[in-house]
């Protein structure tokens, strides 16, 4: 968002002294008080100022909008048998599509805002605290009455998840007005990154805000049910990150061939578009036309926990887009950190670093 000379001017007077008052501002840059106020009232609506004595927005960050919860991750070692009792591992960490993709970022050195919602209790308390030592934290709110969400994923003796099952009603109150309650945040992006455990209305609003802000807007798939909140108009979108079923269950469709899918969602006006396939590999437009990249082969016997694998491809691919690769390395950089977070029992790496990506990407 661009300033003009006397916002400009302000902010240099206050990056000298923030505790200066307005007076003194008018006097310095020869303008009556109720002028000054009003532009500093203009700066804080922009961003550009943060709070009193004068904090300002020094730097900006990847905001990384949606879900924060607990996985709980329970890990047979044979084959699940129905109605009767099944001995498992029982793994607990922090989740959430976005939590995920923003502790890989943070992760790979990037200046990351994560902005979500999480419950009145201990399992918020002990999000909030975690992400701290990796991220900004000011956009995430603690609601009060309401629990943390929870994901359960059931995994089979070979790594493959035969059940998921999702407890987060919190992620309700991520809504229209939530949103506008935080545009202050926003303006702090240089990019945005949504899941879809936001409301179809938050995610219109990101894309109306973006025609204002000029920040260019990712959007990360979750699951099918929850292509419901993926509006009809996406024209304004940059990225879309999503597989092969999230896609089908957005246009009702039974077709399965990647390419047909991807170029669906190109039909649609947006700019970037992803369609991953599991052990195929993800399929992409780049220079008129679609391309594909395998995915990165894994020995069945190194694969411990495929929860997470998503977010990871998705976090080193967003990591690519921002840092100005090319999409066909970005996307090769999804698959490496895909492949190597399938080998770690948590669903973000905690060996994860861009010197690793950029090894293997050679």
């Amino acid at each position: 968002m661009s300033l003009n000379e006397r916002e400009k001017k302000l902010l240099d007077v206050l990056r000298v002294n923030p505790y200066v008052t307005q007076k003194e501002i008018a006097v310095s840059l020869h303008m009556s008080r109720p002028a000054v106020a009003n532009i500093i009232s203009g700066l804080q609506d922009k961003g550009y100022i943060l709070g009193k004595p004068y904090v300002l927005r020094d730097k900006t960050y990847v905001t990384c909008i949606g879900g924060a919860n607990m996985d709980v991750t329970l890990m047979l070692d044979q084959p699940l048998i129905q109605g009767t009792s099944n001995p498992v591992k029982t793994v607990s960490s922090y989740g959430g599509v976005i939590r995920n993709v923003a502790e890989n970022l943070s992760r790979l050195q990037l200046d990351v805002s994560l902005m979500s919602l999480v419950g009145d209790d201990a399992s918020g308390l002990d999000i909030i605290t975690a992400s701290q030592a990796l991220m900004a934290t000011f956009a995430t709110e603690t609601v009060p009455h309401e629990t943390t969400g929870t994901y359960y994923a059931v995994i089979n003796d070979t790594g493959d998840m035969e059940y998921g099952f999702a407890s987060m009603t919190i992620n309700y109150h991520m809504d229209r007005s939530w949103i506008l309650r935080h545009k202050k945040h926003l303006v702090m992006s240089e990019f945005i990154i949504t899941d879809l455990n936001v409301s179809k209305e938050a995610i219109e609003t990101i894309l109306e805000l973006k025609k204002d802000l000029g920040i260019p807007v990712a959007i990360v798939g979750v699951s099918g049910p929850k292509m419901s909140h993926l509006p009809e108009n996406l024209k304004e979108l940059d990225v879309l990150i999503c597989n092969v079923d999230e896609t089908q269950a957005y246009f009702n469709t039974h077709i399965d061939d990647e390419k047909k899918l991807c170029q669906l969602w190109l039909d649609k006006g947006i700019k970037n578009v992803v369609v991953t396939s599991g052990l195929k590999g993800a399929f992409f437009n780049e220079n008129g036309s679609i391309s594909h990249v395998p995915a990165r082969y894994v020995d069945q016997a190194s694969i411990i926990d495929v929860t997470g694998a998503g977010d990871a491809f998705s976090s080193a691919f967003m990591y690519g887009i921002i840092k100005g690769y090319n999409i066909s390395e970005a996307v090769k950089l999804g698959t490496i950190n895909a492949s190597l977070t399938v080998q770690v029992p948590n669903a973000v790496n905690p060996n994860l670093s861009i010197q690793t990506l950029k090894k293997e990407l050679k």
